[in-house]
């Protein structure tokens, strides 16, 4: 009996032990900072056990994905995009994503119209529906960096380090994207982040035209704020998360009608910064060549003719040898205003005077 007891007694001290140490796993994980990027949903549970950091990093089943700005648009700031062509252009954007039901939504209807758009990321937001996340990056959209908690307040360098840093690496913890396309929240630029964004050579994008879907406004009215002053080349904004964006998903459907009625064709903030950097590498190039056209056959010869024109003048001792020598070959010598038929020399046929150069001899090259 005695033995028996002991023995139930060293039991139960075995089983209480796992429980002390999730308790301290628990503890530890209560003074983690809500904005650390390590600390993972649901480590509060002391049965989940806490991921290391190390797992979410993308392996050979999920690579790597850039978005990475032309180098001349690095550390810029892009307010809107001027196309020379005359094709129209739209790129759709989506800001505090990603969301529950709202990003999903939106992503069924820019599949059903073969269209990607560009999706500004909300750190926090992303540390709460990882799996959404996935699923936009999947679909082949552009991902892009909208700090960690939207804050319009002002921050110092290492606040707005966190804000960015943070979110790029969960960004690419959980899909696999690295991205230097920012958007500060509310286009604020005074507050430090985008000047640290700069600084880390993100390509800082605002819009050109603005849905204002971050009012309580119905579809129909935002469907008229998008489309109401449209331009041959649009930034649009547009919000997937931070609210009740059913008015967004309800009007997205009819703005991609209106812009395809339009004849307007639907690219990524990356394609349309391509489309403007090749315009202006083919103006300069333009513009170049212009400067130091080749000449034809005909500009050669009045060329030839100018030179001559402008040669320096023979000194006394070089008209002799010249003399000398044209008075020693015959055939040099034409035949003299008295050459006439009654002296045994023929006349030569009449050689057509010059016309005039079509070229002045002032024209520049």
């Amino acid at each position: 009996m005695i033995s028996g007891l002991c023995l139930a007694i060293a039991l139960s001290g075995i089983t209480h032990q796992p429980a002390a140490q999730t308790l301290q796993v628990q503890n530890t994980t209560s003074q983690v900072s809500p904005d650390t990027k390590t600390e993972q949903k649901g480590a509060s549970n002391p049965q989940t056990p806490i991921a290391d950091s190390t797992s979410e990093v993308p392996t050979q089943e999920q690579p790597v994905k850039k978005f990475f700005p032309p180098a001349e648009y690095e550390g810029q700031l892009v307010k809107n995009v001027k196309l020379s062509t005359k094709d129209k252009v739209v790129a759709l954007t989506f800001d505090d994503g990603p969301a529950p039901k709202n990003t999903l939504q939106i992503l069924k209807i820019l599949k059903k119209n073969d269209i990607k758009a560009t999706f500004f990321w909300i750190g926090r937001m992303l540390k709460e529906y990882p799996e959404i996340a996935k699923e936009v990056a999947a679909e082949g959209h552009v991902i892009a960096n909208h700090t960690w908690s939207h804050s319009y307040r002002w921050m110092s360098k290492a606040a707005a380090a966190r804000e960015i840093d943070d979110t790029a690496d969960l960004i690419y913890k959980t899909t696999g994207v690295k991205s230097l396309y920012f958007r500060p929240p509310g286009g604020i630029l005074t507050n430090g982040v985008a000047d640290y964004a700069k600084k880390k050579n993100y390509a800082v994008i605002m819009w050109s035209n603005d849905s204002i879907d971050y009012r309580p406004y119905s579809a129909k009215r935002l469907v008229n704020n998008v489309m109401r002053r449209i331009k041959p080349t649009e930034i649009v904004l547009m919000h997937d998360g931070g609210g009740n964006r059913s008015a967004t998903v309800k009007a997205l459907p009819e703005i991609i009608s209106r812009f395809k009625q339009l004849g307007y064709k639907f690219v990524t903030i990356p394609e349309l910064l391509d489309m403007e950097l090749k315009e202006k590498e083919a103006a300069s190039k333009s513009k170049k060549d212009s400067k130091s056209p080749s000449l034809n056959s005909e500009e050669q010869d009045v060329k030839g003719e100018e030179k001559d024109s402008n040669s320096p003048p023979l000194n006394s001792e070089e008209q002799g040898v010249k003399s000398e020598e044209k008075d020693s070959n015959p055939s040099s010598i034409s035949p003299g205003p008295e050459a006439s038929p009654g002296n045994g020399i023929q006349d030569l046929p009449d050689s057509p005077s010059p016309l005039p150069s079509p070229h002045s001899s002032t024209e520049q090259y």
